[in-house]
């Protein structure tokens, strides 16, 4: 009998150690991801002009294919690589278009749109989710470049927007595995709880208190700040669960390990910079220290 005892104790230890292990797999492999791309992303973000327009690009390109491969629900070859061509294209040419003004990044955006909504008829793969992918791969990587290209505080917003962003993700992540608490949307996402959307929001707003110390910003307006674009960012990455759930996908691709694909890193930051850069066109009198010198 002890020694049945022992062998289910083992038993039902084992699938619990096995969790820990991929537990601590994925976090060296978050680490080792961030390590990367970190500082390559704040260089380009830092330097601005071609490198940041092509890394911008291709990450649309790529979102692109994410959402083609997820939500086309076509199974035809030549309907998925047209969507996914006239999609890239379309992410492709916002970014590089983007400075000319944030009116032109969303004409080319609602352009795309229509173009992969005629492809998406003829070949009958699903008209309203292309729809909204062509929009969602398209005008955020614009929104990006416009923030960054917009004087006279262009690299400081968009510095800002990334650290905040960034220490949204960890501090969620952290807070919730360390101090767990009830689920923010079970729905959405098993993993997300209160705690963590919390601990983020007080950490972002933190962020943003550092960004107005740094840069001799108001202390009060930058922590507003940090605290609305953790919030938007946040419900960036429930609406991309919602999607991840809807069409019944783990990750949108492998592209990034231990983050799955573009869209599933990227997810908040692409909510936000389309908040931040709305915000900075039509109501900079919110946006701390940018004045109104965004009307281009």
């Amino acid at each position: 009998m002890r020694s049945d005892a022992v062998t289910d104790d083992l038993a039902a230890s084992a699938p619990e150690a096995a969790r820990r292990q991929r537990g601590r797999r994925e976090i060296l492999l978050r680490v080792a991801s961030a390590v990367i791309l970190a500082p390559l992303g704040l260089w380009a973000v830092f330097t601005g002009g071609l490198a940041l327009a092509l890394a911008t690009a291709a990450c649309g390109v790529l979102a692109a294919f994410e959402w083609t491969r997820m939500a086309s629900q076509s199974k035809q070859l030549w309907v998925n690589a047209t969507l996914v061509a006239v999609m890239g294209t379309s992410a492709a040419t916002a970014v590089f278009l983007a400075p000319g003004g944030l009116e032109i990044v969303a004409m080319v955006a609602l352009t795309g749109c229509a173009a992969a909504c005629v492809v998406a008829a003829i070949g009958k793969a699903s008209v309203s989710s292309v729809a909204f992918g062509a929009i969602y791969t398209c005008l955020p990587f614009g929104c990006f470049i416009w923030i960054r290209e917009a004087p006279p505080n262009g690299q400081l917003f968009l510095l800002a927007v990334l650290a905040i962003v960034w220490t949204t993700d960890v501090a969620a992540y952290f807070a919730g595995r360390g101090f767990g608490g009830p689920l923010l949307s079970p729905r959405d996402s098993p993993n997300k709880t209160w705690t963590g959307a919390i601990g983020a929001v007080v950490c972002a707003g933190l962020a943003g208190a550092a960004v107005a110390r740094s840069s001799g910003g108001d202390f009060f307006h930058w922590l507003l700040f940090g605290v609305g674009v953790s919030i938007i960012g946040q419900c960036g990455d429930l609406i991309e669960s919602r999607f991840k759930r809807l069409y019944g996908v783990k990750d949108t691709s492998g592209f990034v390990p231990g983050h799955g694909g573009i869209l599933d890193r990227l997810d908040g930051l692409m909510a936000a910079a389309v908040a931040v850069a709305l915000v900075l066109r039509y109501l900079p009198q919110l946006a701390p220290g940018f004045g109104g010198a965004a009307a281009g």
